[in-house]
């Protein structure tokens, strides 16, 4: 692993910069894997929205009734946390198969890695796109009123998208090599579902609330939906979930110079 030349180093960063710069195609792709998924329905991509939309009305009725709390208060918490959180969990399970899904394109046409890793996160990022339409529906039927940290959040989603994707380009690598993987992301993601503020306040949880606040994901959730709900994000949130994206780069960059040559061998 530290046995890095700066050859592999600029290699693996060119490859890099040159997937992000092929914008065209992998928004081109992303797109026509929506459309392609919803061939020939009616509704199409809506289809994503409705199914996720009667989930969280689902979810927000019983856990309101189970912990009695304020309906205003409570859908769109739950709302705002599930629609992010499906972001996340979709990133890092489809990025965990992304070599692998797109093997007949790296077998046959020479393109940067990272183009194929952008497709996936882009891919979701408009899915997310979609399913925010629930929250703005919500919002406006419980009068949530953002606050003025709403001017940050776009800077908080575009960071959570960067600590996102490189997950999903280091769980790629390494599910090219160990297809177990991926089912063992998808079982840990099922997990930390619960072990993520996502139904429940950290504070509900009285002295185990360190337990939360121990989960780098209760950070990027929170960095995302409480401007939402007319709340700032703490110091904390940033603080972690930016050291998560720069060390996590970090680490992944190094990864990537090492193994890069040997993904395509692997699949």
């Amino acid at each position: 692993m530290l046995q890095l030349t700066r050859g592999q180093i600029a290699v693996a960063l060119k490859d890099l910069l040159g997937g992000i710069g092929d914008w065209r195609l992998w928004h081109l792709l992303a797109w026509q894997d929506i459309k392609q998924r919803y061939r020939r329905s009616t509704l199409g991509p809506i289809w994503l929205t409705l199914s996720m939309g009667v989930q969280m009305l689902v979810m927000g009725v019983v856990f309101t009734f189970l912990f009695r709390a304020s309906y205003e208060k409570y859908v769109p918490y739950i709302c705002a946390g599930m629609v992010f959180w499906s972001l996340i969990t979709q990133v890092i399970n489809e990025g965990a198969m992304v070599f692998i899904s797109s093997m007949s394109y790296l077998m046959q046409v020479k393109r940067p890695l990272m183009t194929y890793v952008m497709q996936t996160v882009w891919r979701n990022v408009i899915i997310l796109g979609h399913n925010f339409v629930i929250y703005v529906v919500i919002a406006i039927a419980y009068l949530v009123v953002p606050g003025a940290s709403i001017i940050l959040w776009p800077l908080g989603l575009l960071l959570d998208v960067l600590c996102i994707s490189w997950m999903a380009l280091l769980l790629g690598i390494i599910s090219a090599r160990y297809r177990d993987i991926p089912m063992i992301v998808q079982s840990l993601l099922g997990v930390l579902f619960w072990g993520t503020p996502l139904m429940y306040y950290p504070e509900q949880l009285g002295k185990a609330e360190y337990i939360v606040e121990l989960n780098p994901f209760t950070h990027v959730i929170a960095l995302a939906r409480a401007p939402l709900l007319g709340e700032a994000p703490t110091p904390t949130n940033w603080l972690v979930v930016a050291g998560l994206a720069v060390v996590g780069w970090a680490f992944t960059i190094l990864f990537f110079a090492r193994f890069r040559a040997r993904i395509v061998y692997w699949l």
